[in-house]
């Protein structure tokens, strides 16, 4: 019996098991023939407005409550979020006081959906997760009853198995239920796949930058199957990372390939722990700004990424830093950007051949302490033909000049240079 020859009744109940599957699904089956399609519309429909409405959220602790609950309602819908974006707000903690007018709207919003959404099915939801013991059900139903921001954002965490990118957005509070949940999700991995998607995230602190939560972003660093973490802003525990147990800290995940730090205090102590399980390491910025503080001996922090890294960024932000060492042990590195200072040990500017690799393509100079003696230093060994550099395409010097290209003449005198006879050559070495 072909599709279209069903009956009617049965067509709706196919449509209606369909409907509670993949979303992806449902566009399909609309295609199989025109009755189908007809009986399917309200179905297609809904479904592109749950894409428009869930595929990127950005929610505060009222808006997480309203996609918690519709997910309560519908299970369904947990697989179209791809971007989740959550921001705490000190003001906002819970929603158990109205303070303004704009927060007694919210208080509204957020009742109104709990209503729609029945104790059995809440317990039911938690419990799917597998991550929360059943002893500790009463604590999560009256947080999120509470309006609890904290447990709002770790359920959702573990409820969006779609989910690809995830963005924190911190206000100065801890989040340790979240904390927590992540611990969970890295320790049953394995067996429940929880966030197997997920492949960026990024870890920011929006105020009060003395009391940021440090230990987010190595714990989100460790999820299995994560490739690109971002942070920024996280100073606050500068000096107390031992305290947090980042030095006994298992390391992030070896997926990582891209890594990027602005203005994060961090110790080098820290960053090794963090980073010495890393084997794909492909790209590294790192951008702080504690005066007379920064990165020194670049190449023992990166040791393990000698033969996959292909770019690098460093900058002082503010301040001074230290001399950063040599990067001619990685082999496949061909993109460079540091600050000047960072080429300068005890007060002298290291030579270019000592400093760069031979598979190096481009280099930025950045920072006004560039001056034109040190750049005639640094640039020298590009005239000598034993110090030549194949694939070096431009070095550029950054200030607040603006950008300019420094090596284009000498790179174009040593490509004519190794053009003429071996006897002319040896005139100029």
């Amino acid at each position: 019996m072909s599709l279209a020859a069903l009956p009617s009744e049965l067509l709706f109940q196919i449509l209606e098991i369909i409907s509670q599957s993949a979303p992806d699904d449902i566009e399909d089956i609309g295609r199989a023939c025109r009755r189908v399609r007809l009986v399917a519309t309200p179905l297609i429909k809904e479904h592109r407005k749950h894409l428009r409405e869930f595929t990127k959220l950005h929610v505060n602790n009222a808006g997480a409550g309203k996609v918690f609950f519709e997910i309560c309602r519908r299970p369904w819908v947990a697989l179209y979020p791809r971007s989740l974006e959550v921001v705490t707000s000190k003001h906002l903690r819970t929603l158990d006081r109205a303070k303004t007018k704009k927060h007694v709207n919210l208080i509204q919003e957020f009742k109104a959906a709990r209503d729609t959404v029945t104790t059995e099915q809440l317990e039911s939801t938690i419990q799917s997760t597998g991550l929360i013991p059943s002893q500790e059900m009463h604590v999560w139903v009256r947080a999120i009853d509470y309006g609890d921001e904290d447990y709002l954002f770790a359920l959702l965490l573990a409820t969006l198995p779609s989910l690809e990118r995830f963005t924190i957005e911190m206000d100065g509070e801890k989040m340790e239920q979240v904390k927590d949940m992540v611990r969970a999700i890295r320790r049953e991995w394995p067996s429940r796949q929880t966030l197997p998607n997920l492949r960026t995230v990024r870890v920011e602190e929006r105020a009060q930058p003395n009391n940021s939560d440090l230990e987010m972003f190595p714990l989100f660093a460790a999820i299995p199957g994560i490739e690109k973490m971002h942070g920024k802003s996280l100073t606050g525990m500068y000096r107390e990372c031992y305290r947090d147990g980042w030095l006994s800290y298992p390391g992030a995940s070896n997926s990582i390939t891209y890594i990027s730090l602005e203005s994060c205090g961090m110790s080098v102590e820290g960053l090794e722990s963090l980073m010495k399980a890393l084997r794909n390491l492909k790209h590294f910025r790192y951008v702080f700004h504690r005066a007379n503080w920064g990165l020194h001996a670049v190449g023992a922090l990166l040791k393990n990424a000698h033969s996959t890294l292909e770019t690098l960024e460093l900058s002082t932000g503010s301040g001074s830093s230290r001399y950063m060492g040599s990067l001619r042990q990685f082999s496949a590195l061909k993109h460079v950007t540091v600050d000047a200072d960072m080429l300068i040990n005890k007060g002298k500017m290291q030579r270019f051949v000592d400093l760069m690799p031979a598979s190096l393509e481009t280099c930025t100079i950045a920072g006004n302490v560039m001056t034109k003696n040190m750049q005639e230093l640094f640039l020298a060994d590009l005239f000598r033909p034993s110090f030549y550099f194949p694939y070096l395409k431009s070095i550029f010097a950054e200030d607040s000049w603006g950008k300019r290209n420094i090596g284009q003449d000498r790179l174009k005198f040593q490509k004519e240079f190794h053009k003429q006879q071996t006897t002319w050559m040896a005139r100029y070495r």
